[in-house]
């Protein structure tokens, strides 16, 4: 589920930012190879460029940052907490669900992340008390392209189930996620990015009769940032929105799930930034009528 930046000053030696970039967020403008711009990374140097590098994230004309639906495109240090509350519908046995999600990623070079995540989930009935408990995963995540104007990566995570709330198989995902930096390209649209990700998961254990075990989901997201990192409080403010899907490959239910989702990130203090986001489903007859996302993260 997951989704990451705070300030950082320009090394010494480091080329001057872009215009509007001044004081970029982390996650925007991070260090640099000394004398300039990190080299660049592609699928053709992959096993040759990067992996002896220290991390580092290059900085650019729009902001590519970590959003709510799409998966993250680049490699990050960092610990981040989320919250989803989630009105559900026909489901006799939930009213609500709540969910609180806390991870921990590092770069370990320019080319490889880890990240481990911790969650906690109350599943709400129309009377009495909830049904709660943990639940967790890992990510690896591998850095295929890092360029000016572009940033993709294939990221695997494993999560696995929340048995107390009735989850019964653990879910392997695999995602190709990509960022262009459209802004560049045309100046006429300022600070823009274009975010995707395509991922398959499947469904590993013992899953209950009739249950998806594997499905695709996708996820096409657009941000304009509007206020320069510098601006005091709402420093790199941004507005985005992100359409996403899930449409199952098996089971009984075999309907694809559509969202819209729109949502502002800004960074009130250097390395500190928060997200805020609701949910609405753009299917009929969907299995919640409304989601509430808050995100906090923190660079280190």
């Amino acid at each position: 589920m997951a989704q990451q930046s705070g300030e950082a000053p320009q090394p010494e030696g480091a080329v001057a930012a872009p215009p509007g970039a001044v004081g970029m967020a982390h996650t925007d403008m991070a260090a640099e190879h000394e004398g300039g711009q990190p080299a660049d990374l592609t699928p053709l140097n992959f096993f040759t460029e990067g992996w002896t590098d220290a991390w580092v994230h290059r900085h650019r004309l729009s902001p590519d940052m970590a959003l709510l639906r799409v998966t993250t495109n680049f490699l990050e240090q960092e610990f981040r907490l989320d919250y989803v509350y989630t009105a559900v519908n026909n489901n006799p046995k939930v009213r609500d669900t709540q969910l609180a999600n806390a991870l921990i990623a590092y770069a370990v070079d320019r080319r490889l992340m880890l990240e481990v995540i911790t969650n906690y989930q109350w599943n709400q009935p129309p009377s009495g008390a909830p049904v709660n408990g943990p639940g967790g995963g890992a990510i690896l995540r591998f850095q295929l392209v890092d360029t000016e104007t572009a940033s993709y990566a294939f990221n695997y995570k494993v999560a696995f189930p929340n048995k107390t709330i009735g989850q019964t198989t653990t879910t392997m995902s695999y995602t190709l996620t990509g960022w262009q930096d459209v802004g560049a390209v045309v100046p006429v649209l300022g600070r823009f990015g274009l975010y995707y990700s395509l991922t398959y998961d499947n469904q590993v254990g013992s899953p209950k009769k009739g249950a998806t075990t594997n499905d695709f989901s996708y996820a096409l997201s657009l941000a304009e940032t509007w206020l320069p990192a510098n601006t005091p409080v709402l420093g790199n403010f941004t507005t985005f929105l992100e359409f996403s899907g899930t449409t199952p490959l098996d089971g009984t239910n075999i309907s694809t799930i559509l969202s819209l989702t729109p949502g502002i990130r800004f960074w009130f203090v250097p390395k500190n930034s928060l997200m805020f986001g609701i949910d609405f489903p753009l299917t009929s007859n969907p299995a919640y009528s409304i989601a509430y996302r808050l995100t906090y993260i923190l660079n280190f």
